[in-house]
């Protein structure tokens, strides 16, 4: 059996949602997410002004240590940024243009990189997320 989707229904079905209270609602609740994450990145960037980017970088290398993969894997998950870690990339993500490093990135597989601080955060997209984090001199410091 052929399953096809009537695209003009379907549309017409989005835009009605769109306009709804469902939907209305839906959208500030995305617009009120989106408002709390500028202020903590704006809290972070004056953070940054007064602190050193190299002993948070040092903090978050001693968190993502060999027991940080152990107690990921104990819990049946594979290794992962801890919420500091994340949030770390997803400023850096969304806030700075990718840059080429062909040193670090992967010949196979679609990867993209950014450079913060005297950092570089590497992501290899495949069967899952690879994430690494080197120094300016290219020196992994965190993998996962």
């Amino acid at each position: 059996m052929i399953m096809s989707i009537d695209v003009e229904k379907f549309k017409k079905d989005i835009e009605e949602w769109v306009e709804s209270d469902a939907g209305k609602a839906y959208f500030e609740k995305e617009r009120k997410k989106l408002e709390i994450k500028k202020g903590r990145y704006a809290r972070f960037e004056k953070w940054v002004e007064t602190h050193s980017i190299d002993e948070l970088m040092q903090r978050l290398e001693k968190e993502h240590g060999e027991a940080w993969h152990d107690k990921c894997y104990n819990k049946g998950y594979e290794p992962h940024p801890n919420h500091k870690l994340a949030f770390l990339i997803d400023y850096v993500v969304h806030n700075h243009a990718p840059v080429e490093v062909p040193q670090i990135e992967s010949e196979h597989f679609p990867s993209e990189s950014w450079f913060f601080k005297g950092y570089y955060i590497n992501m290899t997209w495949g069967q899952g997320v690879f994430t690494q984090i080197f120094d300016s001199k290219f020196n992994q410091i965190i993998a996962l």
